[in-house]
């Protein structure tokens, strides 16, 4: 059986702080986590909620994320581009429609994203956390999905 190697894609670090040195806390935020790598999956849910956040999923497809969301919307999704080899591209614009505020968590880069989505914030793996957390922040207190 061959052995394959796990990389650690979110690097843990002191607590976020903003600029005027606040905690930087997700308390209460409602974030859907798209991402059909187990390990990758759990490791941002567990930084998540260790920042505060209520994470829903997390979860491998398109089918399933909507299905979660379905009777209530998160007020921010985190998504894999590449999910079990379908693009998350169409799901990214039915949030995005629906004015939930998409961040892209991923191993492209930013040039790959179709005109529609150039906006959005794309966090390339491996994360940081105090990269994650920001971008969480600015997409729900900005409301923006950039």
């Amino acid at each position: 059986m061959p052995v394959s190697a796990v990389s650690i894609y979110i690097l843990a670090v002191e607590p976020v702080r903003t600029p005027s040195g606040e905690s930087a806390s997700l308390a209460g935020t409602r974030i859907l986590v798209v991402e059909d790598d187990y390990f990758v999956a759990n490791e941002i849910a567990s930084v998540l909620r260790d920042h505060g956040a209520q994470v829903l999923g997390p979860v491998p497809d398109a089918a399933r994320s909507r299905e979660l969301s379905a009777d209530s919307l998160p007020q921010c999704v985190l998504l894999d581009i590449n999910l079990k080899g379908k693009l998350a591209f169409e799901l990214a614009e039915e949030f995005i429609g629906r004015g939930v505020p998409a961040i892209f968590t991923t191993g492209y880069d930013a040039s790959f994203l179709p005109p529609s989505l150039r906006g959005v914030t794309c966090l390339q793996k491996p994360i940081e956390t105090h990269d994650l957390i920001r971008a969480v922040r600015d997409a729900v207190d900005g409301g923006a999905h950039s």
